[in-house]
């Protein structure tokens, strides 16, 4: 059987047979090779060089973002979107600060004006000014805000400069009697800013603030309290010029 038989010489038929057999091995190894890839499981394709790979969208976390209190380093509260508290409710300390006042109120009797030096307005001498205090009304009920007002007007016969700088007025409460000082606009509240005013004869300069009605000390460094009912006066300062006490009641 394994004999060549035939006209032609035996190594014709053993070539015949070699290339057959060859044949038949490589169409095995192809057939071997493509079922072999065929069950072979998928890999995740390579991004080619140059081009960017395509990512299935992100989903987006709709809930609040921490956000990370300045100088603190660490996550202290959430992003929201309430309002800020209204003025209303800020706490006292907060709000109790002399601001000018601009309610109208005639004009002061004082001596005939001269004329303004070529150099300008003169400062406003101690002399020059006077300094009041009033309160929007005589009576107030235990826990409603009285407004308090400090006055100032030239009472000089020429225009003048004056430094109204909030940190050398003062707005202060003191007992009836005058004996005990109860509150003070500069006791948890004195900002410091230059405040140079041209101050006409007569034109009185107001600034006033709404009082909570408790007591403070220098630096706010007590617990305030609520003042009782009673008798009391409000004095006023600039620099060293003190008004008259305005008295006031607080009924319960």
């Amino acid at each position: 059987m394994w004999e060549p038989i035939g006209p032609l010489p035996a190594a014709v038929y053993w070539r015949r047979r070699f290339v057959a057999i060859l044949s038949t091995v490589a169409v095995l190894v192809s057939l071997a090779w493509i079922v072999a890839a065929a069950l072979a499981p998928a890999e995740p394709a390579s991004t080619a060089p140059g081009r960017a790979a395509v990512s299935a969208p992100q989903q987006v976390d709709p809930s609040p973002v921490p956000v990370e209190a300045p100088g603190t380093g660490g996550v202290e509260a959430v992003a929201s979107e309430s309002p800020p508290p209204s003025t209303s409710e800020l706490p006292a300390t907060t709000s109790e600060i002399v601001l000018p006042d601009n309610t109208p109120r005639a004009p002061v009797a004082v001596p005939e004006s001269v004329p303004v030096p070529p150099t300008g307005p003169v400062p406003c001498t101690n002399e020059m000014i006077s300094v009041g205090a009033e309160i929007d009304e005589a009576e107030h009920r235990v826990g409603e805000r009285p407004t308090l007002r400090l006055v100032v007007v030239n009472v000089s016969d020429q225009p003048c400069v004056r430094d109204l700088d909030g940190a050398r007025q003062e707005i202060v409460v003191w007992s009836g009697d005058g004996e005990d000082r109860l509150w003070s606009s500069n006791d948890c509240v004195n900002p410091q800013t230059v405040d140079l005013r041209t101050l006409v004869p007569g034109q009185p300069v107001a600034f006033s603030v709404r009082w909570a009605g408790r007591t403070s000390t220098p630096g706010c460094a007590e617990e305030r309290v609520e003042v009782p009912a009673g008798a009391y006066r409000v004095l006023t300062r600039v620099d060293d010029v003190i008004s008259a006490p305005a008295p006031f009641l607080r009924s319960p």
